[in-house]
C-alpha cells in the first residue's frame, strides 16, 4: 500500500505515530513548527512540508496532533482547509466541542470534513500501538 498521508505534530505522541504510519506503509508529508523534528522521518523516506498546507493533498487525509485548541486552530486555517479541499482531517488533539464544530463547519465551506480523533495514551503507548482513540464526526468521514 502506497498512499500519502499529511501528518501535522511530531511531538512526543505525534513521532511514534507517525514512525508506526511509516511502518505500516504510508507515504507521510511532515511538518511539525520546530522542522528539526522532521529529520529523523525524512530520513526513512518522509517528505518535509512548509507549512501545514503543504501537508495536504487535494481530496486526501491529514492526521494532525498538537497541543490545544489555538494550535490546532492556528494548522486548520482557511489556506489548509483549502489545499485539502474535499479531503478529510483527522485532529488527535484533545479540543473543547466549540473548536471542534468550528473546525468542522471550517473544512465543510471547503468541501472536506473534519474528525475529532483524541487519542489517549502515552508516549511508550504510541510507540507500542496501544492508543485508545476516540472519533466523533458523521460517518461517512470516520470511515
Amino acid at each position: 500500500m502506497v498512499e500519502t498521508l499529511g501528518f501535522i505534530g511530531l511531538g512526543k505522541l505525534g513521532l511514534p505515530i507517525a514512525e508506526n504510519l511509516m511502518a505500516g506503509g504510508f507515504s507521510l508529508r511532515v511538518y511539525n513548527r520546530t522542522a528539526e523534528k522532521a529529520a529523523g522521518l525524512v530520513v526513512k523516506g518522509a517528505t518535509a512540508a512548509n507549512s501545514p498546507a503543504e501537508t495536504a493533498v487535494a481530496g486526501g487525509m491529514v492526521v494532525s496532533i498538537v497541543a490545544d485548541d489555538r494550535a490546532v486552530l492556528e494548522v486548520a486555517s482557511d489556506d489548509f482547509c483549502e489545499a485539502l479541499g474535499t479531503g478529510v482531517h483527522i485532529s488527535m488533539s484533545t479540543v473543547s466541542p466549540v473548536t471542534s464544530r468550528t473546525l468542522a463547519e471550517r473544512h465543510a465551506r471547503f468541501g472536506g470534513r473534519f474528525v475529532a480523533a483524541p487519542v489517549f495514551g502515552r508516549p511508550e503507548a504510541a510507540a507500542a500501538k496501544k492508543l485508545w482513540i476516540c472519533t466523533s464526526g458523521a460517518a461517512a468521514s470516520k470511515e
